[in-house]
């Protein structure tokens, strides 16, 4: 129990538990699954900044580190890692960790990895991301930017992605709707 000056903290939201979870290992984020499923993160710059619930003008229930344990916990790929991080930002919201900026991660397996980029939404409530794989003859660098470039998300196997990214580009008049979505350019700040 704790001391009468102390108050237990109180959830700030919840998302839907799972039959089964698997054991992982973090350090504040998610590093690697007892299925070899691997994360390695790299703050990035963003353009739409949001703030977790329960803070002033808080409206997003996940950040990156929540959402690199909860992947790391329940996907035994990193291709479903990427796709449930993205599906779970989108639906409970986004927030930079450090009040406002993106992410990026490497996510890994023994069969292939993926860089994946996620920020907010405009409307502080959602969040947009992308993800694309790392061919098995290349290698990926992510150093506190935003790096991929043209998304395809016609082509599912090199590339995932939030539905909502083109709209809000256009919308935001961000990019003009021609030829393939450049998200490096759309969506990083610096």
């Amino acid at each position: 129990k704790p001391k009468d000056e102390l108050k237990l903290s109180q959830p700030i939201g919840h998302i839907p538990q799972v039959t089964q979870t698997f054991a992982y290992l973090e350090a504040n984020y998610g590093i690697q699954n007892e299925h070899q499923v691997m994360i390695g993160e790299s703050t990035s710059s963003a353009i739409f900044p949001a703030r977790a619930v329960g803070q002033r003008n808080g409206t997003a229930l996940l950040s990156i580190n929540e959402l690199s344990m909860i992947a790391l916990e329940r996907c035994r790929t990193a291709r479903k890692a990427v796709q449930l991080m993205g599906n779970l930002a989108v639906k409970y919201g986004f927030y930079g960790a450090d009040g406002g900026a993106g992410e990026s991660l490497v996510v890994g397996d023994t069969e292939e990895a993926f860089v994946f980029h996620i920020l907010s939404d405009p409307t502080r409530k959602s969040a947009i991301w992308v993800a694309q794989r790392v061919p098995d003859d290349k290698v990926a660098v992510v150093a506190n930017m935003f790096i991929i470039r043209d998304v395809n998300l016609s082509d599912s196997f090199t590339f995932l992605g939030s539905d909502n990214m083109r709209d809000i580009a256009i919308a935001q008049k961000l990019w003009d709707g021609k030829g393939l979505l450049d998200f490096t350019k759309t969506f990083s700040y610096g």
